[in-house]
């Protein structure tokens, strides 16, 4: 029969508190050791911030979860760089989470899991090319920066292009997997490319010497290939009579509302290449409303560029398959040269389809944009028309329509002063034209089918409550 003997367990209590001292000191000297450690990397980051003129609120690192968190950040171009520093910002929050401190000081590689960016302002003059070309790239020893993630909350956003143009509104945004190439400068935007980027912009504001743009919001989905703009509306400045004195020539004075602009089938990675290609924009239920005096002198020197003409002056190419314009109206206004009274003409319930939009010939596709419209005049008249708009600039322009069935006193609102002539019976059963045009001339044909038509001519004096 074996014996059961009883261990002493004095030994084991004590090397169990030896233990139990020894891990605990460790713990404390961690934990000294990283707060020491992150109290002299807020230090120098701190520092660091404050050379290239960022003054932070308080700067936190935590060594254990690999984060800094920034506070109170403002961002003021000093006087030695003024020339140089496009960005003015005051920010609340910066946090970098999840830093891959191996990466960084073994590999010299920056990888962050999500940076946020919240409630701030920023302002951004774009620097000028002559800055550029003079601008000595920035010194950097890391080899190459990926961030998972980049969240941008609520940042109101201001750009001046000139002493003229400014542009503002509030950027919520979040880019996915964004990556700079090997050794290529921090500040270069052009060296990054992304995976997927949402971006709602709220509240913005377009300002320029004679307009005022302003749009509700801007919606894309890079994913989905998508954007979206709300209740575009565009603002003369000026009064009508006023515009064109202010501008010192004649020219057209234009007031628009657009509650919906779609684009679908946005191809975002190819806008790197200057190109912006998309399978179809649907502009819904425009309205237009344009005004000219034709009493300022008229100074134009050149040509109007035809469509396509004008499409090729963008500094990016253009690709649109399909441009689609549904329900819109529009109503042009004009005080004749010789005239005491506006008149204007109407276009109602204007449908269009513009197909094959690009800048290029290709072998494989048609060498035309065509564009076929129809419209109500005046509200009563339907007209129909279809163009032919060459890729090419030495191929000619063609346009083919007609006008059916119009009452032809509706057309006095114009004919009475412009033309200084009122209908007072008559009717146009049809009227069909066809004709060949280049920007410097125009061949065709029209033809007229009309009846009953009474005519009076209009005396040109000036009624007592007439002014301007």
């Amino acid at each position: 029969m074996m014996k059961r003997f009883k261990v002493p367990t004095f030994g084991s209590v004590r090397l169990r508190n030896r233990v139990f001292i020894f891990i605990s000191i460790s713990v404390c000297v961690l934990l000294l050791g990283a707060g020491i450690l992150s109290h002299y990397a807020s230090q120098q980051i701190e520092k660091r911030l404050k050379a290239l003129g960022w003054n932070v609120g308080s700067v936190n690192v935590n060594i254990f979860s690999q984060t800094i968190g920034l506070s109170a950040v403002e961002i003021i171009p000093g006087p030695d760089s003024a020339e140089h520093v496009s960005i003015r910002a005051q920010i609340e929050d910066i946090i970098v989470k999840n830093i891959g401190l191996y990466d960084f000081l073994v590999n010299k590689e920056l990888t962050v899991d999500e940076m946020f960016v919240g409630d701030g302002v920023i302002h951004i003059v774009p620097k000028t090319h002559n800055e550029d070309h003079d601008r000595q790239p920035l010194e950097t020893s890391i080899g190459k920066i990926t961030i998972a993630r980049i969240v941008i909350k609520d940042l109101n956003t201001s750009i001046a292009t000139d002493s003229l143009t400014r542009y503002s509104g509030r950027l919520n945004m979040t880019l996915n997997n964004v990556q700079s190439s090997d050794g290529t400068e921090i500040g270069d935007i052009n060296a990054y490319t992304l995976d997927e980027a949402e971006a709602t912009v709220n509240d913005i504001i377009v300002n320029s010497q004679f307009y005022e743009v302003r749009v509700a919001s801007v919606k894309m989905v890079s994913a989905e290939e998508k954007l979206q703009v709300d209740s575009l509306t565009l603002i003369p400045k000026y009064p009508k009579y006023k515009f064109s004195r202010i501008a010192g020539k004649q020219t057209d004075r234009v007031n628009s509302f657009v509650p919906q602009i779609e684009f679908t089938g946005i191809k975002y990675n190819q806008l790197r290449d200057s190109s912006f290609v998309a399978s179809k924009i649907e502009i819904k239920s425009p309205e237009v409303y344009s005004f000219r005096d034709k009493r300022m002198e008229f100074r134009e020197t050149k040509n109007k560029p035809l469509p396509i003409a004008a499409i090729k002056q963008f500094n990016i190419g253009v690709e649109v398959d399909t441009l689609k314009i549904t329900d819109a109206k529009i109503t042009y206004e004009e005080f004749p040269s010789e005239g005491f009274k506006s008149g204007k003409i109407v276009f109602e319930d204007l449908q269009a389809v513009l197909v094959n939009i690009s800048d290029k010939v290709y072998q494989n596709r048609p060498r035309y944009a065509t564009l076929d419209a129809t419209a109500k005049i005046m509200g009563k008249g339907l007209i129909q028309a279809s163009f032919q708009l060459p890729l090419d600039a030495d191929d000619q322009y063609h346009a083919k329509g007609k006008l059916n069935q119009l009452a032809l006193y509706h057309l006095n609102p114009a004919l009475e002063n412009l033309a200084f002539i009122r209908i007072e019976s008559g009717r146009l059963n049809n009227m069909d034209f066809d004709f060949n045009y280049n920007d410097r001339s125009s061949s065709g044909s029209l033809t007229i089918n009309y009846q009953d038509l009474k005519m009076t001519g209009l005396k040109k004096e000036r009624s007592p409550d007439e002014s301007d």
